[in-house]
């Protein structure tokens, strides 16, 4: 077998100065040092061009939300609890959202694997006919490698940004978690507050229709006039007509709750409890710089922020030389080929193209620290207009029940009147008008308190998956 080197011969009598490598490899170390301080610097530690204040407005000293890292354990409802597990395990956003992180993550994988030298195997069998019609068969087998020398930091800033936006699509799936699981509690406890007012309606048209009866008997007997019984019925059907809104606002409610929990509307029974829950503690509140590390959406923005930082590195870096070194051994017809290679591309002129994609990058990162910034400040926002929303809500609720106790001690006193003659009925209608929508909105009121409160547990953030969750979701 005759075996043939291509290229660099091993027993090749020149020194080494004379071979071509050398004098390559000169020129790509002449290179690196000429070109070392054209890098891009990235700023792995980016943070909002905003300086807040120290503290909140309000402070609290309740639960720590360390200790219950799902958030709706506070209320203590095990109906609660498995509503939210399930849109968890089955809701169709959140299984979007676990495809996109799939995306990033082998995204991720072709980024880094461009830091690797490439293994290709070729086989080709081939047969040629000459003029005199004799016929050539020959056979090629031939392993290539090829590596890219990573001289600017290309390469790896590329892997780096990839690995970030990999996070970036873990924390925007731990975002939408954290947003699916308030909303499954509001519709949830908004279902129970529609069962409460659907309970309310008919304790008020049963109390209605007996002062109705009552008045009838007054009337048949002289004692009241048509006028009063006529305003007893107009106020027991604006009560009744309120019933058919209350069942249609029950059956949205339903289909919303059904529809989280990746189910199509009524399709089944749903779990609720009968009764609003104690109100928890508020959960320390923390300063509003941990907002940055416990927020997904701003932990999101920052990793995107870092990621564009590195797409500038990129840039910068394919403006300069490139250096690809490599090799090949084969067998050609029973001989051994070998070879071995190193090239050099440098752009002598694109127009501007190159330039303009670092500028086009540039902007890119400007434009996404403009947007955590202005996130942050949301956020913190969010934070402070839920903390006074619920404190007010706090002091609203104790004057109506207040003004329930008067109502409700005013209807007793003029019934007294009316039923003594001292009255016609207009001041019983007019207290039991007022007591009644006082009960209505003491309860919308309940149910907006609970509303605020979920708004903060999603203003504070959290992480609602655990990581062995998410390396479930994304393998399976």
């Amino acid at each position: 077998m005759r075996i043939r080197q291509v290229l660099l011969k091993t027993n090749c009598l020149l020194p080494p100065s004379s071979h071509p490598v050398f004098f390559l490899s000169l020129f790509c170390l002449l290179l690196l040092f000429f070109f070392s301080g054209c890098r891009h610097v990235v700023q792995e530690d980016a943070r909002p061009q905003v300086f807040p204040q120290a503290a909140y407005t309000l402070s609290t000293s309740g639960i720590d939300a360390e200790s219950l890292p799902q958030w709706w354990q506070v209320f203590n409802d095990s109906f609660l609890g498995e509503h939210i597990q399930r849109a968890l395990a089955e809701n169709f956003t959140l299984k979007e959202g676990y495809a996109r992180l799939k995306q990033a993550r082998y995204f991720q994988i072709q980024e880094n694997s461009h830091r690797y030298p490439t293994l290709d195997g070729r086989v080709r069998g081939e047969s040629e006919w000459k003029t005199e019609g004799e016929r050539d068969d020959s056979n090629k087998l031939r392993l290539e490698l090829a590596w890219e020398v990573d001289l600017w930091g290309r390469l790896s800033a590329a892997s780096r940004a990839a690995n970030l936006e990999a996070q970036a699509a873990e924390d925007a799936l731990q975002g939408l978690a954290l947003l699916l699981s308030t909303e499954v509690a509001d519709a949830y406890f908004q279902l129970v507050v529609q069962y409460l007012y659907q309970e309310l309606l008919n304790r008020q048209i049963t109390a209605n229709e007996t002062s109705l009866t009552v008045i009838k008997l007054r009337f048949a007997n002289g004692a009241a006039s048509l006028v009063d019984v006529y305003q007893q019925q107009s106020l027991l059907a604006a009560v009744k007509a309120r019933v058919p809104l209350s069942e249609a606002r029950n059956i949205v409610l339903r289909n919303r709750l059904f529809v989280l929990l990746g189910q199509a509307p009524e399709s089944g029974s749903l779990s609720l409890r009968h009764t609003l829950p104690e109100m928890p503690a508020l959960p320390k509140l923390g300063i509003p710089a941990d907002l940055l590390q416990n927020r997904p959406d701003l932990r999101q923005l920052q990793q995107q922020l870092v990621a564009a930082d590195y797409r500038v590195a990129e840039a910068v870096a394919d403006r300069l030389p490139g250096l690809k070194i490599g090799g090949s051994v084969g067998w050609v017809t029973g001989d051994f080929i070998s070879s071995i290679f190193a090239e050099a591309l440098a752009t002598i002129v694109d127009w501007g193209e190159k330039k303009s994609e670092v500028g086009k990058q540039k902007a890119v990162v400007e434009e996404n620290m403009a947007r955590y910034s202005q996130r942050y400040l949301v956020a913190i926002e969010e934070v402070e207009n839920v903390l006074w929303q619920e404190r007010q809500h706090e002091r609203l609720l104790v004057a109506l029940n207040e003004q329930l106790l008067i109502s409700q001690a005013t209807l007793r006193e003029s019934r007294s009147r009316y039923v003594q003659g001292v009255t016609d009925y207009l001041p019983v209608l007019t207290a039991l008008v007022s007591f009644q929508n006082l009960e209505m909105d003491i309860l919308q009121r309940q149910q907006e308190r609970i509303s605020y409160r979920l708004l903060l547990y999603r203003a504070l953030g959290g992480n609602i998956l655990g990581d062995e969750l998410l390396s479930l979701k994304t393998e399976n």
